[in-house]
């Protein structure tokens, strides 16, 4: 077999033609398929890649060459389809309250972690209090004590939330 420069396997019918079709089938992928210039050049260079891994089973190279463009162009915009860019106006469909959303929740977060700093019993109090809206009156006929107490612990059990979530969020910042 005869050798190129490379020591390789020559590529003289490769490069031939590519210098006789390279330049028509860039222009049929931008004009007949519409194909940016840069990405018309690369689904040229794909294809002659194919072609130099197939040219011994290329009877017509002209028409092989024709029609993997073709396929190739068809591809690409199949694949474009799938991924298509985000609109010029793409500030007119932004959520105006969006911008604090990712500190809303860490800040969430960070609340169900201090919950868990405290006891079961405030937790439970104040699940029944803040999350399904008993009144005080009703929490402490649960518990079996009286409204007073459960004021008051409703008052101890925020100041221990509130002192966890603090510390949490100070533990947070110093990274």
């Amino acid at each position: 077999m005869p050798q190129g420069e490379g020591g390789g396997p020559t590529s003289k019918p490769v490069e031939d033609a590519y210098k006789r079709h390279a330049d028509f089938l860039r222009h049929m992928a931008e004009t007949k398929f519409g194909l940016p210039p840069s990405d018309a050049e690369g689904v040229v260079n794909e294809v002659f890649t194919s072609y130099l891994l197939r040219r011994e089973s290329v009877r017509n190279t002209r028409q092989w060459l024709i029609g993997a463009v073709c396929h190739a162009c068809r591809g690409y915009w199949r694949d474009a389809s799938k991924t298509s860019p985000l609109p010029e106006n793409v500030t007119d469909y932004v959520d105006p309250s969006s911008p604090g959303l990712e500190r809303r929740i860490v800040d969430r977060v960070t609340m169900a972690r201090a919950l868990t700093e405290v006891g079961p019993k405030c937790r439970e109090t104040l699940r029944m209090y803040y999350a399904e809206g008993y009144s005080a009156a009703e929490i402490a006929t649960r518990l079996g004590t009286t409204a007073g107490y459960v004021m008051q612990l409703l008052h101890t059990c925020r100041k221990q939330v509130r002192n966890a979530y603090d510390a949490l969020k100070a533990k947070r910042q110093e990274k």
